[in-house]
């Protein structure tokens, strides 16, 4: 295990710190969440296979990736914002999607850090044969030769640590992460200075019957416009604040009227 900026340590020991940004490189089957998922939370974990299937109930359908990133990209600043660790479970086999993170993290003035899982071809294939859901043999083939000719540069790729993993590392590597909040200066916590209010929307409603009819082969009717706190399709949704500090939520048992006016009392506007 190459363990850089930890001279002196024990190669065994990944030191971490929160919050940070943790990249997992490396070929479907490498064992990268499996990984993982026995050295940090649940909640720690932003996989971009899970985030393909929030948004369209399929990991394995590449035709939404842009939509799988942008949920993944969206959670990672979320966390930041609030001084989590954040480990990005993807491939990350190419430089442009590593660079994105690593910007990411810059952004939010977090270290960001790079796991390379350096695994055989025939161990990879072998772990994607024992998935319930395998991605296939000439997928694991492909992304293992295009990481095979980039590995060797991550390290130039200004990652503020380089951990490459080998199988004989994997099972033998243990995790520690110490907490160390993001300071603004003044002194004052920059997840306090970060922190946002978000919109939430109005809950869709079901649609009308002339609305339902079948819509192109293979696909459901399509849905009503969204409509705002008036009813009409362009106007605003408006929210109202829990007197508590509890998050904004739509007002459903007063008159529209009524819901500007209790969300004009409370200061809320709904914008982030």
């Amino acid at each position: 295990m190459d363990v850089s900026n930890q001279a002196g340590s024990d190669p065994r020991v990944l030191r971490l710190v929160r919050p940070s940004v943790v990249v997992l490189c490396g070929p479907a089957g490498c064992g990268k969440s499996t990984f993982a998922a026995k050295h940090f939370r649940p909640t720690q974990v932003i996989s971009s296979d899970r985030c393909r299937a929030l948004v369209c109930d399929d990991e394995r359908d590449q035709r939404f990736q842009d939509q799988a990133f942008a949920l993944l990209d969206f959670i990672l600043d979320l966390r930041l914002d609030l001084n989590r660790l954040c480990v990005v479970d993807s491939t990350a086999i190419t430089q442009a999607a590593r660079r994105s993170l690593l910007e990411r993290a810059r952004r939010h003035g977090v270290p960001c850090v790079a796991m390379v899982f350096d695994v055989s071809l025939e161990s990879c294939l072998a772990h994607d044969r024992e998935r319930t859901r395998t991605v296939g043999s000439a997928v694991v083939e492909r992304q293992y030769q295009v990481f095979q000719q980039v590995k060797t540069g991550i390290g130039q790729e200004g990652f503020e640590q380089v951990v490459v993993l080998r199988e004989e590392d994997i099972e033998k590597a243990q995790v520690e992460v110490a907490f160390r909040p993001v300071m603004d200066r003044t002194g004052a916590f920059a997840a306090t200075r970060h922190a946002r209010p978000f919109e939430r929307r109005a809950p869709r409603h079901a649609p009308r019957p002339s609305e339902s009819g079948p819509g192109p082969a293979g696909k459901e009717g399509s849905p009503p416009p969204a409509t705002g706190a008036t009813g009409d399709p362009g106007s605003p949704v408006v929210a109202t604040h829990d007197p508590a500090g509890g998050p904004a939520t739509p007002d459903r048992d007063k008159a529209p009227g009524k819901v500007m006016a209790s969300a004009q009392r409370s200061g809320g506007n709904g914008s982030r």
